[in-house]
């Protein structure tokens, strides 16, 4: 049958043990096949009957294989516009790589770079090594299997030091360390036996790897062609300080099509008085001089998708492991960057196709997330601007945070600026009532 956009509809490839079950089936059906014939044509000639059978189904499957991967080949670059791009059903894996074909796979992005972007030439000699740190908890399989492959399709391998995946205590159907550990030689699994949350996660990932850059991933995206080299480049270009947090454009892959794929706008990210992270207006309109692709500030960071050095991340206190399961680390890391000698920039020649989901496939407590936005709060809303955010959150006012003596201390050490420096040169938005969203 045909999916959408008139794509041939297949199991997905990345599935390994959904190949596994195809197999079989098709052994089944030549042993139906063989029995039917013993029931009909008893006597000597009994082998040579059910050869030729086998041989016949053999062949029948090799031509219809054949047929399909032709329907892919031809519309390698035929893609149908319906509410979104659709992205190709397969991907062929790449030879050398451990493990089958079948499972080094994807559903492959259509071309959305800006010509200037895909003209471009990247040095690789001068970029940094890389570390991929990806943390996971319940996570489907496919996207895990397709987020691997399409790192591994679509970026200088020779530039990767590993991809570190960390399992946040999986049970067991949910952590695939055989099947990850034969995607690629440089894809390993760090295994939390309790659950640390997200955050942890990450610090625990950064501190089992050396490389000078570290590029914190998550498990359900399909990056895009030269997805790295643009983040990579802006690293190097951001001087002696290591200073500049760099995120791709964040296109969308929706929840209930993995193979379907929508072109985002060049937003910039910010928060409101409350801490909480969303899309606002578009660079275009924020700065009318901005030239597309250019790379562009953004007042915030958008969550767990970016690059940065390792140094700088050491340098200035990594994340609050005292923040819990997930929420807040994000606002709290743009924060801490822009007002303590940093920068934060989307460069748009980085695209990453991500899977935005109704909600976690993990439970998040609701009074963990308030408390990672207090310690937050406290810590960086100084003046009268902590109770914009009591104002905004009245439940947090009377929960206990914890202690936040040490990251103050850091804020000092650091010589970080004021928030109303924050406010005034980096995200004036905040000034009125309510930051102006898309």
């Amino acid at each position: 049958g045909s999916g959408p956009g008139g794509h041939q509809s297949l199991r997905h490839p990345c599935d390994a043990r959904a190949a596994v079950d195809l197999q079989r089936s098709c052994w089944i059906a030549v042993g139906a096949r063989s029995s039917a014939v013993m029931a009909m044509f008893p006597g000597a000639n009994l082998k040579i009957l059910i050869g030729v059978v086998v041989c016949a189904t053999l062949l029948l499957l090799w031509f219809e294989w054949h047929s399909v991967h032709g329907i892919v080949r031809d519309q390698a670059d035929d893609f149908k516009m319906l509410g979104g791009l659709f992205m190709h059903k397969l991907r062929a894996g790449r030879p050398g790589l451990r493990g089958a074909d079948s499972v080094n796979s994807f559903p492959v992005p259509p071309e959305v770079r800006h010509r200037s972007c895909i003209n471009h030439h990247y040095d690789l000699e001068t970029l940094p090594r890389v570390s991929i740190v990806i943390p996971y908890l319940n996570e489907t399989w496919r996207q895990v299997c397709a987020t691997v492959n399409s790192i591994i399709e679509y970026t200088p391998m020779q530039l990767v030091d590993q991809i570190l995946f960390i399992d946040d205590g999986n049970s067991k159907e949910w952590q695939f360390h055989e099947e990850l550990a034969a995607l690629h030689p440089k894809v390993r699994v760090h295994r939390n036996e309790e659950r640390q949350g997200l955050i942890r996660s990450k610090v625990i990932g950064v501190g089992l790897v050396d490389s000078p850059a570290i590029i914190f991933m998550e498990p359900h995206c399909i990056v895009s062609r030269q997805w790295a080299e643009p983040l990579l480049e802006r690293l190097a270009l951001s001087g002696p300080q290591h200073s500049t947090v760099v995120m791709p454009i964040l296109d969308i892959i929706p929840e209930k099509n993995f193979n379907q794929y929508t072109v985002a706008n060049h937003h910039i990210g910010g928060f409101d008085w409350s801490l909480s992270f969303n899309w606002m207006e578009l660079i275009e309109e924020r700065n009318k001089t901005y030239r597309y692709p250019e790379p562009y500030p953004t007042p915030a960071l958008s969550g767990g998708i970016l690059a940065m050095w390792r140094d700088f991340w050491d340098r200035t206190g990594a994340y609050d492991t005292n923040m819990t399961e997930w929420g807040g680390e994000h606002i709290e890391m743009s924060l801490r960057t822009w007002r303590c000698g940093g920068r934060i920039e989307v460069v748009p020649c980085s695209r990453i196709g991500h899977v935005f989901r109704a909600r976690n496939p993990y439970v998040v407590h609701y009074e963990a997330v308030v408390v990672n936005q207090k310690r937050a709060a406290l810590v960086w809303l100084d003046g009268n601007y902590l109770e914009n955010f009591y104002q905004k959150v009245p439940q947090a006012r009377h929960l206990d945070a914890g202690d936040v003596t040490e990251r103050r201390a850091l804020k000092d050490r650091l010589q970080c600026q004021s928030m109303d420096w924050y406010v005034d040169s980096i995200y004036p938005e905040l000034r009125g009532t309510k930051p102006r969203s898309r």
